[in-house]
């Protein structure tokens, strides 16, 4: 498969922005103005000029931002052996199906993959490794990282097409990329905070006018927050989920993300919400400069995922900061490790422990797990804060 050079993201991202700020104008100035939602769409995946469609690497030393996969092959490594043990629970199907939505450049899948080659491979030989990913450029950097489990990989562009008895549905920081609307509280009153054009640039406006799903969602929010308090709202989850729990008769799911539960997410201190821009490892609060240079992101509210989940027939199995899975699912590999300190051994405890550390990825990064096997946990449920009656939706 060969990528269109015409169509990948220009060498020079000044150009590339500067093409998105035109496209993004002619927007608003057939349907001024447009919600932060559609800005953030087309800011992350505008098939020529968004961020995600650029064909370099985003991730790491030389990208925007640090994932859990970018500290090393540690966390795929701790990833595998939950899903051997998954596999083993459902008394080693024959055929078993990982599909991973949301799989960058196909990192985390290699560092699964090499470790189920190598540490269990009668569940290699079971599996097959499905990657959803609608962006070509993007599939093309997947397919490469993956040359040698190519065997192995399914490429897809659409949940759709998968329809599979058993596996597990992946993934690693997706949600928090869902574009959302931006909502502030302004004399008791909820606004969209959309864009415009002011003067040739774009800049935000305030509108009264909400949709049915916003208003309800605003009408689910603390009453005592401050005047100007601003949030998001991600709209589309439930669908998404519904896509998701269709690929799979039989599955178990594995949600991680950085985020918040509901009241967590929603309290008065929070007044400037979670939405954050990423370029060259800086933070901001300023997404409409420099459109498609840099990552757009919002934290996930693991309550209404969680919600989602069960309006489509799974239960609620597991929820918890990272720190915490990665432990309880590492102590017989971490022990094997110990006993032979190697360099390289060495090495992937050192990244165990960037993982779990507290002030940093160990507690804001979060795991959930679904399954369609009913095994609800009274404890996970009150984490979640969800009540009885949502539970038996």
């Amino acid at each position: 498969m060969s990528t269109d050079q015409n169509n990948i993201y220009p060498q020079i991202a000044q150009d590339a922005t500067l093409r998105l700020e035109s496209f993004l104008s002619q927007q608003i100035l057939q349907n001024d103005p447009i919600s932060f939602r559609e800005f953030m769409h087309h800011a992350l995946y505008h098939p020529q000029h968004g961020y995600y469609t650029r064909g370099h690497q985003n991730v790491g030393k030389a990208g925007d931002f640090f994932t859990s996969v970018s500290v090393g092959s540690c966390f795929g490594t701790i990833l595998a052996h939950r899903i051997h043990q998954l596999w083993t629970q459902r008394r080693y199907p024959h055929s078993y199906h990982i599909i991973e939505m949301g799989a960058n450049n196909g990192q985390l899948a290699l560092d699964i993959l090499n470790t189920i080659q190598q540490t269990f491979p009668l569940l290699y030989t079971a599996l097959t490794y499905h990657i959803i990913e609608h962006l070509e450029p993007v599939r093309e950097i997947q397919s490469q990282t993956l040359t040698n489990h190519h065997q192995k990989i399914s490429l897809h562009t659409s949940p759709s097409e998968i329809s599979e008895n058993h596996g597990i549905i992946l993934s690693n920081e997706l949600i928090d990329a869902f574009p959302v609307h931006l909502l502030q509280l302004q004399n008791a009153t909820w606004h969209q905070r959309c864009v415009t054009l002011t003067n040739n640039k774009l800049t935000f406006t305030l509108t009264p006018e909400l949709t049915p799903e916003l208003q309800a969602f605003t009408n689910n929010l603390p009453s005592q927050l401050p005047n100007g308090y601003q949030t998001e709202y991600r709209p589309g989850l439930d669908h998404h989920i519904q896509q998701t729990t269709q690929m799979l008769q039989t599955s178990h799911t594995i949600t991680i993300d950085y985020g918040h539960t509901h009241s967590s997410y929603y309290t008065p201190s929070r007044t400037t919400g979670t939405l954050r821009c990423y370029h060259q490892h800086t933070a901001d609060e300023a997404p409409l400069i420099l459109p498609g240079l840099k990552d757009i992101t919002a934290h996930v509210d693991f309550t209404q995922l969680a919600k989602a989940y069960l309006r489509h027939r799974h239960h609620i199995t597991h929820f918890s900061s990272q720190s915490h899975y990665l432990t309880t699912h590492a102590k017989k590999w971490l022990l094997s490790l110990e006993e032979n300190l190697s360099p390289q051994n060495f090495k992937l405890i050192r990244q165990f422990q960037t993982l779990t550390h507290p002030t940093t990825m160990g507690h804001q990064f979060h795991i959930l797990e679904t399954s369609t096997t009913p095994n609800n946990c009274p404890d996970t449920l009150q984490k979640l804060e969800l009540t009885e009656p949502h539970h038996n939706k």
